[in-house]
C-alpha cells in the first residue's frame, strides 16, 4: 500500500472504506489487457457494495482477460478533506490508479441525491466536470443504472449513457472502446460510433427545446450541428438494452467479501428481473419490463457456491416483487433443506404480503428470523386500487398473522403520504392497519412463545410520494413542503400505542428528489453551484443542505416550482427520447384508470400464483403496454422451471454447504497465533470477527456453535487492538468437533485470510485452561514516532470501546498549545496529575534529545491524568495506574525514535489505549506514528528465563 494512503487512514473515521485487497478482488497487469474500467459508485462503500448491479458486472468483465475493471466509491468528507490536505488525487481500490487514468469510469446512477457526490469525484480526480471540456486524454465518462432514463439533469457532465441491462451492453461498449483506441480515432469518433450501439445516449449529439404545455425542455432528436455533413444521425429515440435470457449470466458466486460490514452483509441472489404487477407509482416496475426469471437450478447452484466461495452464514433471494416467482414456496423449502444444517439463514427481500404464506414463513424461520416487511403503500382499498397495489386489507393482515405465528416480535411496515386523490380518511386508515397488526400480533406471539406477557413492536413508516419518470404517476404533482408536513403531524398525533414506531422522513429531500428526477439540462447549472456551496451525500439528513440548494436555484435562475407542478398530458416530457419498451400511451392509460380508483389486473394474473398446472386455454392479462413480451411462452417457461425444481430436489447427492460441527460432538478448542498488519490493522475488531468467521467457513473447517435464537461460532479473541494498530501476536480460540494437524490448520487458513492477516501457528488448548481473553495480564507495544512532532487528527469513536480523548486544555489540567509554546513546560511536571507540558501544534521535537525529555518527564511522575470521554461521558484515568516506565531507543538516522511500554489489564479488564500513553508523554497525539502490539502476557503463562514472556501458553500443547 503507497505510504500515502497510510498517512491518510489514521486521520479518517472507517478507513476500512479504502482498503481494497478484500477477499474475491481482482488485481489485473493493466499492459495485460485491451481496455481499462472504473465502476464509480456514487455513495459510500457500504451502499455500494451492496449493490447487484455492481456485483455483476464487477464478475461479468473481469472473467474477460481482454479488460479489468476496478472499483471507487464517494470518499466520506473525512477523506475528502484528507485527500485535498495532501494533495492526492481520488483512486480506484485494487491497483491505486487515479480516476483520471482509466480509458473508461462507469457511474452507477441509483438515486437522484447523488448527482453532486458525481462532481465530487469527478473533482478529487481532477477531470473537468462537463464534457466538452474534456480532452482527447481524459477517460470517457458514462452513466449507468435506473437514474439514466432520465438523464438530462445531469447530462452535460456525461459523454455517454448506458441505458437497461449491461451484462451485454457494457462489454460491447468497451470492446468498441478498444477497437477506436487501437486505430487512433478521435474523442469524437468515438463518441458517435458509442451512439449506434444498442443502449448508448450520447447526450451531445442531441438538441432540446422547451415544451410549449409545461415549460420544461425536452430532446428533439439529433443535433444537426453536431453531425459532419451527409453523416448519419444517431437514433432517436435510444432504445434500452434489454437482456433476453438472465441464465446466459449466472448470479456471480465470486462476490466481494468486504473487510468491513456492509449494509446488505449476504449472500443475495437476483432471481428475476422485472414485475407485472403494473403498481401506478413504480418506475422500476416499467423499465426492467419483461419479467425474466433465473431457473431454480441456477439459484441453487449460485446460493451453494456462492456459500463457499464467500463465507457468508445467510442468503437472501431478491427481485422486484419474489411472491410473483413462478415456484417461490418450493424453491424456499429446497433452499432450506440444504441450507438449515449449515447454520445458514435465507431472507425472502420485498416480499408483497401475499406471498407470505404459512408455509414460507415456516420456511424462512428454521434456522433464524432474518426480518419481515409489510408494505401497504396506502390504508384504505380504494387509494390501493388508486395505485394498483394489488392487496388487499386480508392479505396484510394474514401476513402478520403468518409472521408473528413463527415467532417474529417485529413487523416493518411503509406506506406513502402525497399520492395522487389521498384524504385524511386514507391517512386515518393507515393507522387503523397498524392497530389491527399489533393487535394480531399481541395475540399470535403469546401462542407462539408460550403465554402472555410477549408485546409485539411495529415499525410505521410513510415516505412522501415522489412522482417519478417513465411511471403512470409521473404527470401528478409534488405535494408541497407544507401539506406533507401536515400530513406527518396527522399521523403523529394519532399514533398513541408506544409499541408502533411512526417515521418520518425528511420532507425537503424528496422535493429535492423529485425536482432532480424529472428535471432538464437547466439543471447542470443548478447541481455545479450547489456543489460550490458544498452539497455532497444530499440522501444523507446529517448532510442535506436545503437553504443551499435553494440559493443555488435562485442564483442560476430555474425556478425549481415548475419541476414539482402537475404536467399537461400533451406535454412533450424532458425523459420521452428514452424508450423503455413501455408506450407512453399505456401509461396515459394506467394514470386515467388511477384517477378513477379502477384496477388493472396484473399481467397473467389467472396464473400468477399458480395454485394449478397452465392449461392452453387460460386467458392471460396482456395490455399490450409495448414491451413485446411473448406472455404465453414465459408462462410455460415457469411451468417448466417448476416441474424442474421438483426433479432437481429429488436428485440424489445435491451438496449442501459446510455443516458446523454437531453439538453433540467432543470439542476441540485450537489457539491460533496470528498477525495483523499493513492495512489490515484499519479494520475494527468487529470485522475482524466476521473476517475469521467466514474465512473459518471457506476453508472447509466445521466450528461448534452456539445454541438459541442466533447461533454464532464459538470463537474468543484476545483484548480488541485499537483501530491503526498492528498486532504481532494476537490469538484466537475455536472449537472443532474432531482433532486436527495444527501445520494444515495454518494452510487451510491462511488461504482463505484476506492480505494483512497471517496465522503462524494452531496449538490444541488444554482441558480446563482459562479462557483466552480472561487469562491476558498485560500487552506489550512499541511506538516509532516521528522526531518533528505534529498533533494528529482525533477521530471520535475510534478503536474499541468507543472512546475520544479530549483535547488538553484548562478544564481537563492539560496545557493547550498556547500555553505550552514557551518552554515545553517540562518544570511543569506535577505528581497530581495536574497540567503537564505539551508540544503545540507547529512543529516541535527534530532531535530525540527532545522526545527522551518528555519520556523522562512521564517516567518521573507517580500520575499522569487525563480526561477522556467514554459513552458520552467525562472521565479521569491517571495513565500511571496501568503503565510501568516507558524505555526508548534512537532511530533518529530514519527520523523516528522508538518507544517501549507495556499496559496492564487490571481486575474487570479495565485498560488504557497506547494512543493515551502518548498522549500522556507528549500532551497531544503525533500524528504519523506507527504502534504495534508485539506481545501479550498471560497469567498462565510461566516467565522465560530472564523475565521475557515465554512464546506459547502452557495452557497450549503444540499438534
Amino acid at each position: 500500500m503507497p505510504r500515502t494512503l497510510e498517512q491518510i487512514l489514521p486521520e479518517v473515521e472507517k478507513p476500512a472504506r479504502y482498503l481494497g485487497g478484500e477477499h474475491n478482488s481482482v488485481v489485473k497487469d493493466p499492459k495485460g489487457v485491451r481496455v481499462r474500467a472504473c465502476l464509480a459508485f456514487p455513495d459510500v462503500y457500504e451502499i455500494g457494495m451492496s449493490h447487484l448491479g455492481l456485483r455483476i458486472l464487477y464478475s461479468v468483465l473481469n472473467r474477460r482477460d481482454d479488460m479489468a475493471l476496478e472499483r471507487c466509491f464517494t470518499p466520506w468528507p473525512d477523506m475528502e478533506k484528507a485527500l485535498r490536505k495532501h494533495a492526492l488525487p481520488l483512486t480506484s481500490l485494487e491497483s491505486r490508479t487515479p480516476l483520471g487514468a482509466f480509458d473508461v469510469v462507469g457511474f452507477s446512477l441509483q438515486y437522484e441525491l447523488c448527482f453532486t457526490n458525481v462532481l465530487l469525484m469527478l473533482d478529487l480526480a481532477g477531470i473537468p466536470f462537463r464534457t466538452r471540456d474534456r480532452g482527447e486524454g481524459a477517460p470517457m465518462i458514462l452513466g449507468g443504472g435506473p437514474v439514466a432514463f432520465s438523464p438530462e439533469p445531469v447530462a452535460d457532465f456525461f459523454d455517454a449513457f448506458l441505458i437497461g441491462d449491461g451484462e451485454e451492453a457494457f462489454p460491447k461498449l468497451l470492446e468498441a472502446y478498444a477497437d477506436m483506441k487501437e486505430a487512433g480515432r478521435s474523442r469524437g469518433e468515438m463518441l458517435k460510433a458509442f451512439a449506434r450501439l444498442p443502449g448508448v445516449y450520447v447526450p451531445s449529439l442531441y438538441a432540446t427545446a422547451e415544451d410549449p404545455h409545461c415549460g420544461l425542455d425536452y430532446v428533439t432528436g439529433p443535433d444537426p450541428a453536431a453531425l459532419a455533413a451527409g453523416e448519419a444521425p444517431p437514433p432517436f429515440p435510444v432504445r434500452r438494452a434489454v437482456l433476453d435470457d438472465l441464465n446466459k449470466y449466472p448470479f456471480p458466486s465470486d462476490t466481494i467479501v468486504p473487510h468491513a460490514e456492509i449494509v446488505h452483509d449476504r449472500v443475495s441472489i437476483e432471481i428475476a428481473r422485472g414485475c407485472t404487477e403494473g403498481c401506478r407509482f413504480c418506475q422500476a416496475g416499467i423499465i426492467y419490463r419483461p419479467v425474466r426469471e433465473r431457473t431454480a437450478e441456477s439459484i441453487l447452484e449460485s446460493a451453494l457456491d456462492s456459500l463457499e466461495e464467500t463465507g457468508y452464514d445467510e442468503v437472501s433471494l431478491t427481485s422486484l416483487s419474489p411472491a410473483d416467482y413462478s415456484c417461490l414456496p418450493d424453491l424456499v423449502e429446497k433452499v432450506m433443506d440444504r441450507m438449515v444444517d449449515s447454520r445458514v439463514g435465507v431472507s425472502v427481500s420485498s416480499l408483497r404480503p401475499y406471498g407470505l404464506t404459512e408455509q414460507l414463513a415456516k420456511q424462512i424461520s428454521r434456522v433464524k428470523k432474518s426480518g419481515f416487511t409489510i408494505a401497504p403503500e396506502a390504508g384504505t382499498q380504494r387509494m390501493r386500487d388508486v395505485l394498483n397495489k394489488g392487496i388487499t386489507e386480508e392479505h396484510i393482515l394474514q401476513a402478520a398473522h403468518n409472521a408473528f405465528g413463527e415467532g417474529w416480535d417485529l413487523i416493518k411496515t411503509y406506506f406513502m403520504i402525497g399520492l395522487p386523490t389521498e384524504t385524511d380518511e386514507d391517512l386515518l386508515a393507515m393507522i387503523e392497519i397498524a392497530e389491527k397488526i399489533f393487535r394480531i400480533g399481541r395475540d399470535r406471539l403469546s401462542k407462539a412463545k408460550g403465554g402472555p406477557g410477549v408485546t409485539p413492536r411495529l415499525h410505521f413508516s410513510a415516505s412522501s410520494h415522489v412522482p417519478k419518470p417513465h411511471a403512470p404517476f409521473q404527470w401528478a404533482a409534488m405535494e408541497p413542503i407544507e401539506a406533507l408536513y401536515a400530513k406527518q403531524r396527522y399521523i403523529s398525533t394519532r399514533v398513541r400505542n408506544r409499541n408502533i414506531k411512526f417515521k418520518k422522513h425528511h420532507v425537503e429531500t424528496s422535493h429535492l428528489e423529485a425536482v432532480m428526477s424529472r428535471g432538464d439540462r437547466r439543471l447542470s447549472k443548478v447541481i455545479e453551484i450547489a456543489y460550490a456551496k458544498g452539497c455532497r451525500f444530499d440522501g444523507w439528513t446529517e448532510h442535506f443542505r436545503w437553504n443551499e440548494w435553494c440559493a443555488a436555484f435562485e442564483e442560476a435562475g430555474v425556478p425549481m416550482q415548475k419541476y414539482l407542478d402537475a404536467i399537461p398530458l400533451e406535454a412533450t416530457l424532458p425523459w420521452d427520447h428514452i424508450d423503455t419498451t413501455v408506450l407512453k400511451e399505456f401509461l396515459v392509460r394506467e394514470w386515467k384508470r388511477a384517477l378513477k380508483s379502477m384496477v388493472s389486473p396484473a399481467c397473467e394474473k389467472p396464473f400468477k400464483k399458480f395454485n394449478r398446472p397452465f392449461r392452453p386455454d387460460d386467458k392471460l392479462v396482456c395490455y399490450d403496454c409495448g414491451c413485446a413480451c411473448d406472455l404465453p411462452h414465459i408462462t410455460e417457461e415457469r411451468v417448466t422451471n417448476r416441474d424442474n425444481l421438483l426433479h432437481i430436489s429429488s436428485r440424489p447427492g445435491l451438496r449442501k454447504p459446510l455443516a458446523p460441527a454437531a453439538n453433540d460432538a467432543p470439542a476441540f478448542r485450537y489457539r491460533a497465533t496470528f498477525a495483523k498488519r499493513g492495512g489490515a490493522r484499519f479494520t475494527s475488531h468487529l470485522d475482524l470477527v466476521r473476517t475469521f468467521s467466514r474465512a473459518f467457513r471457506r476453508a472447509g473447517l466445521g466450528l461448534k456453535y452456539s445454541q438459541g435464537f442466533n447461533p454464532k461460532p464459538l470463537l474468543a479473541f484476545t483484548p480488541a487492538l485499537a483501530l491503526g494498530v498492528e498486532g504481532a501476536r494476537e490469538a484466537v480460540d475455536f472449537q472443532l468437533g474432531a482433532p486436527a494437524e495444527g501445520p494444515a490448520l495454518v494452510k487451510r487458513l491462511n488461504d482463505v485470510l484476506p492480505e494483512g492477516v497471517v496465522i503462524e501457528s494452531v496449538a490444541l488448548v488444554l482441558p480446563g485452561a482459562p479462557s483466552l481473553a480472561g487469562d491476558v495480564r498485560s500487552a506489550d507495544y512499541r511506538v516509532s514516532v516521528p522526531l518533528v512532532v505534529e498533533p494528529a487528527l482525533l477521530t471520535p469513536g475510534r478503536g474499541s470501546g468507543s472512546v475520544e480523548t479530549m483535547p488538553f486544555n484548562e478544564e481537563s489540567g492539560l496545557r493547550d498549545d498556547a500555553e505550552a509554546a514557551g518552554d515545553g513546560g517540562s518544570d511543569d511536571a506535577a505528581d497530581d496529575g495536574g497540567a503537564f507540558g505539551a508540544a503545540p501544534g507547529a512543529a516541535r521535537g527534530g532531535e530525540a534529545s527532545w522526545h527522551v525529555a518528555r519520556v523522562e518527564e512521564f517516567n518521573a511522575a507517580s500520575s499522569r491524568v487525563i480526561e477522556k470521554r467514554r459513552k458520552g461521558k467525562l472521565v479521569k484515568v491517571d495513565l500511571r495506574k496501568f503503565t510501568g516506565a516507558v524505555s526508548w531507543s534512537d532511530a533518529s538516522e530514519s527520523g523516528r525514535i522508538d518507544l517501549a511500554f507495556s499496559v496492564a489489564f487490571l481486575e474487570g479488564g479495565a485498560t488504557v489505549r497506547p494512543e493515551e500513553i502518548l498522549i500522556g508523554i507528549y500532551g497531544l497525539l503525533p500524528a504519523g506514528c506507527h504502534i504495534v502490539r508485539e506481545d501479550l502476557r498471560y497469567a498462565s503463562t510461566p516467565p522465560r528465563p530472564g523475565g521475557e514472556p515465554k512464546a506459547a501458553a502452557a495452557a497450549v500443547s503444540l499438534v
